[in-house]
């Protein structure tokens, strides 16, 4: 009975949390062109892509504690549990490379990810909702639900497709208004560009392989055999 509490809680505060920062935060960007784009021009930083993601996530969950099941191998798996599973493998390794690559930049040379000026009108409570709690909240999905991950070709090729996505609209973003999302890319040229974008990639692909393997232990695989010698994967319940 918990668990619809857990994810509609988490989605009220992502909810709390985009309704504060509409409308009481203004964030100072470079150029005037950001003033008029829709949603206060956050969709352009990954933090946001994958805020999103994480909500769309517990929302589905939360419909999946109603009208699906939580059960590890279920005889017939409703639509709704498939589409949960399936975005769990591509929210987890997104959440959890944002986490370390925000708070490892932080750490290391924090003008280049979350300025002074910004940290200044810049809540604490928010900054650790889109940065920190998107982990700590997948990390506790894992560990109390369970789940049937896809096959690793598909579950990477989608996690892929979301960051090819991202980083062609920060380019298209940097053509249309001549800014970068994050302040890092001011200090990286072409070639340092793609070197960070690559690194990111083979983490993420890194994470995702993480991500399997940590399922894999709250939710081992037992095989079962038949007369003929084959055999069969399941869940163990």
């Amino acid at each position: 009975m918990w668990l619809p509490v857990f994810h509609l809680s988490v989605i009220a505060l992502n909810v709390y949390a985009c309704t504060y920062d509409q409308l009481y935060l203004d964030i100072p960007f470079p150029s005037k062109v950001f003033d008029d784009m829709p949603f206060k021009a956050r969709y352009m930083f990954l933090t946001i892509w994958c805020f999103i993601l994480q909500t769309i996530y517990f929302c589905i969950s939360f419909l999946n504690d109603i009208a699906g099941t939580n059960e590890s191998s279920p005889k017939r798996t409703p639509f709704i549990r498939t589409i949960k599973d399936v975005l769990f493998s591509v929210a987890f390794p997104i959440a959890l490379y944002v986490s370390v690559a925000f708070w490892s930049i932080y750490f290391i040379d924090k003008p280049l990810i979350f300025p002074d000026y910004i940290e200044a009108i810049f809540p604490a409570w928010l900054n650790h909702t889109l940065h920190t709690f998107i982990t700590v909240f997948l990390i506790i999905e894992l560990l109390v639900t369970k789940r049937n991950y896809p096959s690793r070709i598909t579950g990477s090729a989608i996690t892929m497709l979301f960051v090819v996505a991202y980083v062609i609209w920060m380019h298209v973003i940097h053509d249309r208004t001549g800014s970068w999302p994050y302040p890092i890319f001011d200090v990286l040229n072409l070639p340092l560009r793609f070197i960070f974008c690559g690194f990111s990639t083979i983490l993420g692909l890194g994470i995702y392989v993480v991500g399997e393997k940590l399922n894999s232990l709250v939710t081992p695989v037992s095989k079962q055999y038949y007369t003929n010698g084959t055999s069969k994967k399941s869940k163990l319940k």
